[in-house]
């Protein structure tokens, strides 16, 4: 798979366009290693609009959003108009008639300088270029500029009008769910879309994406609309990784190791025979060391990363690329049987029959909800789920070496198991699980800021369960986490979100769980954070952290 900052062409013709049209995409990490020289200043459209509300918020103090009734006649994208809508609404299906509203409705020198702040060029004529619609003069605005403003939007507090983020965040988080980056196809994103005119009776399509993981792309498609960018984006990441044939079910695609700083593989065949790689056939019991664009399989693998202790044995595909940062990356194409089986021998390994089918049929729920990854469905760490494939079964508990964790190998999913799965997973149910909800259960929202506050509690832990943890985070391994010195942690919850406050000499950042669980992984290990923390303690040596629990203590609770 091709890094992102590289030009890519793709070959399907859009509606209308009547041209090949050309998908380039840039990354916020590639430009800033100045891995891609094409950072010329360009109209961006409907992107502007998030910063109209930052406008509108920094001059109305205290003030909640107006709502806004978007019909026929008022110069819509859609004809008919959107009916009533707020903001967070209005930004997910990127309603002209609501944003022109909102800048009406904030002094123009206000829309002037936030707009220059962020990196926007050109003067301010009026409502329709502040929010993004072809004139005379529209703004214009770097790439990289522009990446790295929706990161600060999506990862930093505002100086003001905060209460109208978590708002803002909201829409661009329902954009990729229901709104005009939907075709994207990808969960675990904030994500916003443009449509900006090439030409005569041509328009380029841009979409901009901001991953919980934490990577954050542009793509503009040329000619295309919005929508038709997203959905070229979503098919580029996937495609040349593994296609199903005829009558197969789509193959699930996993991140392998991405915790680990180790990007070297070996992978040995365990099959009687020889199976195929990219340079001919690998022999049984032969070992490949796969190279950039290498690939391997289908057939039972073992995969093995030298000086780590870690070994992987799995039935599936596996392919070696470059993600956003330029590191190299190792994707599984499995079945789902094969996956949730991997799943399985993870969480629950000696769980009883009937938890097992519940679990089973969770993780097939959490798959049907779409992809987490730009590139993959999933990854194996706690972002998505734990994975140990076949096994055995094993944690990175430091970020250098992993050490067993149980089993050496795992149970397959037996035939009709496997059909109690696939049809308790066509019922309602949870889609998410915790090994351990320590007595004290979250909400999809807490975690994820959804929207979805229903946290039902767990039918076999009361409130105040035991299972507290205790971990000391060290000054020194929390500077390089963090890129320089810690003065202050805190754990916030902005419109009920838990979020982690880190104030260095650089400034504010504010990671939710899956990010901050992220970054201290690659310097603490992966269980330096085994669950949103409850308390923080600043000590001498750092900080001392407290939770209980283990996992999202979202959904389905695992433990006994």
């Amino acid at each position: 798979m091709k890094p992102l900052a590289v030009l890519c062409l793709t070959a399907v013709l859009m509606p209308g366009q009547g041209a090949h049209p050309r998908l380039r995409t840039w990354s916020l990490e590639a430009l800033r290693a100045g891995q891609d020289p094409s950072d010329a200043p360009m109209p961006v459209g409907s992107l502007q609009k998030p910063f109209v509300a930052k406008a509108w918020a920094l001059s109305h103090p205290g003030q909640t959003p107006p709502s806004f009734t978007c019909g026929p006649g008022l110069a819509c994208w859609l004809p008919s108009g959107h009916g009533e809508l707020g903001l967070g609404k209005a930004l997910s299906v990127s309603c002209n008639a609501y944003f022109r509203h909102l800048a009406a409705d904030t002094p123009v020198h206000v829309l002037q300088d936030t707009l220059a702040q962020e990196g926007f060029q050109g003067t301010l004529l009026d409502a329709e270029t502040a929010i993004g619609l072809p004139g005379d003069s529209p703004l214009m605005i770097r790439p990289s500029r522009l990446l790295a403003a929706f990161h600060r939007l999506v990862r930093e507090p505002w100086t003001a009008g905060e209460a109208v983020r978590p708002v803002l965040l909201a829409g661009l988080r329902e954009s990729p769910r229901s709104g005009t980056a939907a075709s994207l196809g990808l969960g675990g994103c904030w994500a916003k879309t443009g449509t900006v005119p090439a030409g005569p009776q041509r328009t380029r399509g841009l979409v901009l994406v901001v991953e919980d993981a934490g990577g954050t792309t542009l793509a503009e498609l040329s000619p295309g609309t919005g929508h038709d960018a997203a959905a070229a984006l979503g098919r580029q990441m996937r495609q040349g990784l593994s296609n199903p044939g005829p009558g197969e079910a789509s193959p699930v695609l996993v991140q392998l190791f991405d915790l680990l700083p180790a990007k070297k593989w070996r992978v040995r065949n365990l099959e009687a025979g020889p199976i195929p790689t990219r340079g001919g056939f690998l022999g049984p019991g032969a070992v490949l060391v796969p190279g950039d664009q290498d690939w391997v399989g289908p057939g039972l693998l073992e995969i093995e990363l030298p000086g780590t202790g870690l070994v992987r044995r799995l039935r599936g595909r596996l392919s070696v690329g470059r993600d956003r940062h330029g590191q190299r990356q190792l994707i599984a194409a499995l079945e789902p049987r094969e996956y949730v089986a991997g799943v399985l021998c993870a969480e629950l390994p000696g769980g009883d029959p009937e938890r097992r089918l519940a679990l089973g049929a969770a993780a097939l729920r959490f798959l049907a909800k779409g992809p987490r990854h730009l590139g993959s469905d999933v990854c194996d760490s706690t972002h998505c789920a734990w994975f140990v494939g076949r096994g055995p079964r094993l944690n990175w508990a430091t970020a250098q070496r992993a050490t067993l964790a149980g089993e050496e190998s795992c149970t397959a999913i037996s035939d009709s198991d496997w059909r109690a799965m696939l049809e308790n997973s066509r019922r309602p149910g949870p889609s998410q699980w915790s090994s351990d909800c320590g007595g004290a259960p979250l909400s999809p929202h807490a975690l994820w800021g959804n929207g979805d506050r229903d946290c039902p509690p767990c039918p076999r832990h009361g409130p105040g369960r035991g299972q507290p943890w205790r971990r000391l985070w060290r000054a020194p391994d929390l500077a390089i986490a963090f890129g320089g010195p810690v003065l202050e942690l805190a754990i916030q919850h902005p419109d009920g979100v838990w979020t982690l406050v880190i104030r260095t000499v650089q400034g504010i950042r504010e990671l939710r769980f899956d990010e901050a669980h992220r970054v201290l992984a690659r310097i603490l290990g992966w269980d330096a954070l085994p669950s949103p923390a409850d308390v923080i303690l600043p000590l001498p040596s750092g900080f001392q952290v407290e939770g209980v629990g283990k996992g999202h203590r979202v959904g389905l609770c695992l433990a006994d």
